[in-house]
């Protein structure tokens, strides 16, 4: 079974995500659903919880069918990884042959602290946000991606002998995370590469028990479609307003917990709002979630020099520091809010294109390759068609 239209909602939060990373001082870039889009990686982590349960709970019972799940695991998050680090690699090695300003124009040198040498193996290894370094300077949403291809390992490796206490085991350790989060964390779920690791297991298990919640339910859930229908736009506007106010505070600990709602009734797709979102064009913005999500940070840096290199040429000072939220934020301001909303859309509208690219001839040919070879090596195939995952 396909989740189309969790594919939609994630596409969404993807782009709204890559609008939070285009700083230009229009109406979109103060509305709280854009600064405070951090939170939607956690419906992220969520939905991938619900998604791969769904797909491999029940395939997962031996050391041939964990390997062929850990192969494909990795074929659909590391091609796209590898290639979007290497442009940032690219603009490095820019900076040390031209002696170029970095992309903050603050003159720090190329492959020195986050980007030092040290960096890149632990980059390309999934390991940039379990602790080794405080953070890395490549493309950094990649910590969420390096922090899920853990999480599928530990979710792989318990299926097997703890299948029958799945539930318990998700719950505690969604428990535990969020607790140490709070503990030992800054108190709210606004962290990346240390422990951002924690925060996607909160989410992904989480997601793990919302779809055996799912699956326990299967025999009465036809004769609650009306209501689970019904339940969508209430469930939009509560998930817009957690969002609007949580921000990084203590609040955005319930995030797993509101996300999993939302998952659990759009899963149905019983509702008007389903029936909207399962529209051509939020299913191809859905096709491309992964892409937009780890191509936006490259574009945005992009689209930035670009703009100041333009002002500069006609004599205008476009970058000034204003607050937002109680945090300072320097942005570039155009004419007027108007004027910096279109720049923005464009942009996404750029955003779009590049993501269609990289998931025509990177993520498909990666998965396909991958997939392949992970029957090969197992010969154990594993399910297709359950869903676009993060």
């Amino acid at each position: 079974m396909r989740f189309g239209v969790l594919d939609s909602w994630r596409g969404i939060a993807a782009l709204l995500v890559a609008l939070y990373r285009f700083q230009a001082d229009g109406w979109l870039f103060h509305l709280p659903l854009v600064r405070h889009a951090a939170l939607y990686v956690d419906f992220f982590f969520v939905l991938s919880g619900f998604v791969i349960a769904h797909a491999y709970f029940d395939r997962l019972k031996d050391r041939a069918s964990l390997g062929n799940f850990l192969v494909r695991r990795f074929g659909r998050l590391w091609p796209l990884h590898f290639a979007m680090f290497l442009p940032f690699l690219a603009f490095e090695l820019i900076r040390l042959a031209t002696g170029a300003p970095d992309s903050h124009g603050e003159g720090v040198a190329p492959f020195v602290g986050y980007r030092a040498p040290g960096t890149i193996p632990v980059e390309l290894a999934f390991l940039n946000s379990v602790g080794i370094y405080p953070t890395t300077g490549w493309n950094t949403p990649s910590w969420s991606i390096s922090s899920e291809f853990w999480t599928y390992v530990l979710f792989g490796i318990l299926c097997i002998p703890a299948r029958r206490v799945m539930g318990a085991v998700s719950a505690v350790l969604v428990i535990v995370c969020l607790g140490l989060i709070w503990r030992f964390g800054p108190g709210h779920l606004d962290i990346t590469f240390a422990p951002g690791t924690l925060r996607c297991m909160a989410g992904f298990f989480a997601g793990v028990l919302v779809n055996l919640g799912w699956r326990a339910g299967q025999p009465s859930l036809a004769s609650m479609r009306n209501s689970l229908g019904l339940a969508e736009i209430p469930m939009v506007i509560a998930v817009f307003a957690f969002v609007w106010f949580a921000g990084n505070q203590p609040a955005s600990l319930a995030a797993p917990f509101v996300f999993g709602a939302m998952v659990f009734v759009f899963a149905a797709e019983a509702g008007i709002v389903s029936r909207l979102m399962s529209g051509r064009a939020f299913r191809f913005v859905g096709e491309l979630s992964y892409s937009i999500y780890m191509v936006a940070l490259f574009v945005s840096l992009v689209s930035g020099r670009v703009l100041v290199a333009l002002a500069g040429r006609l004599g205008l000072n476009v970058s000034r520091e204003i607050e937002v939220l109680g945090e300072n934020w320097e942005v570039f301001s155009f004419a007027t809010p108007g004027v910096n909303d279109a720049l923005a859309l464009l942009y996404l509208a750029g955003i779009l294109i590049a993501s269609w690219f990289t998931w025509r001839f990177v993520e498909k040919p990666g998965r396909r390759y991958f997939n392949a070879l992970a029957d090969r090596l197992t010969g154990a195939p594993a399910p297709q068609g359950t869903g676009q995952l993060p």
